[in-house]
């Protein structure tokens, strides 16, 4: 029994151990602003609200590893990865929320709902960024890109694969584009910054300048949202840079968010030039089909609103929407977007459930379940029109391959999907607790549990901390998904119930003991 307890206390000190890494990371994201007081010197004053908690947290993660040196997490037990990976992102939140505090600007739930929203890639934002300093901002803007790409992900880069390995698969990455995960989780990242760096050059060649550009390409990219404007993209209009320019920027834009939104197996064989293996990938065929679909019903609402007077314009601010919500991202060329969307609102909410590709920086259930449900109902149907003696496989397009799929990994992908609902009802159901309606919590929730960051009026200045708790859970949740959330508190609950059991089995054996003695 001591042997057992002394096991489990071991495992757990690896675990929080292993956040050492993560501290470290997080202090190193808050040095980078520092490198903009070359350009903006009269920022000096927001020095220490930096450097001081970057520092520290340099400190603190090598002392933490310095007292952890034989704790190791290189055998997890069952589901223990998800420990891991939840108090990874939970210490990074807590971390990374300094030095929004520090700048005394932000409450402490404000502070957090800030970091929650940047590591998750959900763009909610509580910041005046019309005032906010070009550090704070940037700042924003790493966070998106840090927790973009996966937090998990950026530590088996620099991580020996004794770490990465089980972490890379707890955190939920199915994509390992080459046989060793090391290399893997790098040709993610050189994936992910030629991207930012292609888009980056290209919003400045349209007229954006480099500071809101790089900004904007790592929102983009990150599907976060993040804008340097209040008006996000839309700041940058016709009438303000030109016909040509404004429609290169929301062009620029848009193919930035796909290809964030895209499974990095999908981007590789795109950026190989493999593009029949692209195009019929079920998940390509489910963005396209709705993209096509959804579009046209915006543009028909823009203009029948009066939102836009011209027919490209309307085309063209359709087509963002519709890619910024399927995408998860958030940024808009229309102020108020969704409260005005009337008749398209349903169709829109559609968008916001199914999100991107599994595996890539977009939340919502995922356009590979979707394309899963969509074929297994197709299948169902199929099998109750045939004879009984006709045997037929299941199968769905997977980069150019058709795979088999089994009763069973439709009975999953179910299972998932009913969670995910549920809990969208429930967090919609809090936020009515809080005085909303029940429309308005219902897309507000679920704009925050699919990591979309879109408003439809409740998140703003006015909101209670109650209020902001709830989307925190939702983001969290959603950018970790359901699973990795359920495992980690099952294994804690197991954990803590046979730790008591041991206890008391322990009491009852000296007590056994104590009368045979007498």
């Amino acid at each position: 029994m001591v042997k057992n307890e002394n096991s489990r206390f071991s495992d757990y000190l690896a675990i929080f151990g292993s956040s050492a890494y993560v501290i470290m990371m997080v202090g190193l994201i808050m040095l980078l602003p520092l490198v903009l007081l070359f350009f903006y010197p009269e920022e000096i004053y927001q020095l220490p609200c930096f450097a001081l908690p970057g520092v520290l947290s340099i400190f603190m993660g090598y002392l933490i590893k310095l007292f952890t040196p034989r704790h190791s997490i290189k055998n997890l037990k069952r589901h223990q990865g998800s420990v891991v990976v939840l108090l990874i992102w939970i210490v990074s939140i807590l971390v990374g929320a300094i030095p929004f505090l520090m700048t005394k600007e932000y409450t402490f739930t404000e502070a957090i709902f800030e970091t929650t929203s940047g590591f998750t890639t959900t763009g909610f934002t509580v910041t005046d960024v019309e005032n906010a300093s070009h550090m704070i901002l940037l700042y924003r803007s790493l966070l998106h890109l840090f927790g973009g790409v996966g937090l998990i992900l950026i530590l088996s880069t620099v991580l020996s694969n004794v770490y990465g390995m089980q972490l890379f698969s707890a955190e939920g990455h199915t994509d390992r584009l080459t046989p060793s995960i090391l290399h893997s989780a790098r040709t993610i990242m050189y994936i992910y910054l030629g991207f930012i760096i292609g888009g980056t050059i290209l919003f400045v060649s349209f007229g954006m300048p480099l500071f809101d550009a790089v900004n904007h390409a790592i929102s983009a990219v990150a599907t976060g949202g993040f804008s340097t404007k209040s008006q996000s993209i839309g700041y940058w209009s016709v009438n303000r840079i030109g016909l040509i320019n404004s429609i290169g920027i929301d062009l620029t834009a848009m193919v930035l968010m796909i290809l964030g939104s895209i499974n990095f197996m999908a981007s590789l064989a795109l950026l190989r030039g493999k593009f029949k293996d692209f195009i019929s990938h079920s998940e390509t065929k489910v963005t396209l089909f709705l993209i096509a679909i959804v579009t046209p019903i915006t543009t028909v609402m823009l203009l029948t609103t009066g939102i836009c007077e011209q027919t490209l314009s309307a085309i063209d601010n359709a087509a963002f929407q519709v890619v910024s919500i399927l995408t998860t991202t958030g940024l808009s060329t229309v102020d108020n977007f969704l409260p005005r969307a009337e008749f398209a609102l349903v169709p829109l909410f559609v968008l916001m459930l199914v999100g991107g590709h599994s595996g890539s920086t977009a939340g919502g259930i995922k356009a590979s379940r979707t394309a899963l449900a969509v074929k297994s109902l197709f299948y169902d149907v199929r099998d109750q029109i045939l004879p009984r003696r006709v045997v037929t496989s299941r199968n769905i397009n997977k980069f150019g391959k058709r795979v088999q799929f089994t009763h069973e990994d439709q009975t999953q992908n179910y299972t998932y999907i009913f969670i995910y609902m549920i809990i969208g009802f429930l967090g919609s159901f809090a936020l009515t607790l809080n005085g909303y309606s029940f429309r308005d919590s219902i897309i507000e929730f679920f704009s925050a549990l699919g990591t979309v960051g879109l408003s439809i009026g409740i998140v703003g200045p006015g909101m209670s901390n109650f209020t902001m708790w709830i989307f925190m859970v939702g983001m969290l949740i959603a950018r970790l998904e359901v699973y990795i959330v359920i495992f980690a508190f099952a294994r804690i609950g197991t954990d803590i119930s046979e730790s008591i059991t041991e206890k008391r089995n322990r009491k009852n054996e000296k007590a056994i003991t104590k009368k045979r003695i007498k």
